[in-house]
């Protein structure tokens, strides 16, 4: 879908609120939009339930929560209940803009793009020797 597109549809589902949330794909990743208590839900999927069951990236992609603090980031990390994804999530009050939302949802690909990054990169450092080995010497029998 074209840009211009899904701003069309987001400020035609903006301007009828109340009904289903709207969920689209960004960067290969579900956002959901919901109007929740008196406001703008915004959530992006970091890591689905499998791979939230990863311990090693679970616990990569938490030791950046307070990283995300730090820098200024957008989302806070949650987990959403009906998907059971780790999400990045955002609360607009309301009244709210559709630019104001099309920033979040941007701010939000970004910081879930460098979250991932990160645990790729952590992941992969925790665990060199089976990244990069090298077998030169061979024991008969083995």
């Amino acid at each position: 879908m074209e840009f211009s597109d899904f701003v069309a549809v987001l400020s035609q589902w903006f301007e009828h609120p109340g009904g289903a949330p709207l969920d689209c794909w960004i960067d290969d990743a579900n956002a959901r939009l919901s109007f929740v208590e008196g406001g703008l839900r915004c959530s992006i999927d970091v890591l689905d339930p499998y791979d939230a069951s990863a311990p090693e990236r679970l616990m990569a992609i938490l030791s950046l929560g307070g990283a995300s603090v730090g820098c200024h980031c957008d989302g806070g990390l949650a987990t959403d209940p009906e998907s059971e994804c780790l999400v990045l999530v955002y609360w607009l009050a309301l009244p709210c803009t559709v630019d104001a939302v099309l920033g979040i949802l941007q701010s939000l690909a970004n910081q879930r793009a460098a979250m991932l990054s990160q645990m790729h990169q952590s992941v992969h450092d925790s665990h060199p020797a089976e990244s990069s080995a090298v077998t030169h010497n061979w024991l008969p029998g083995v």
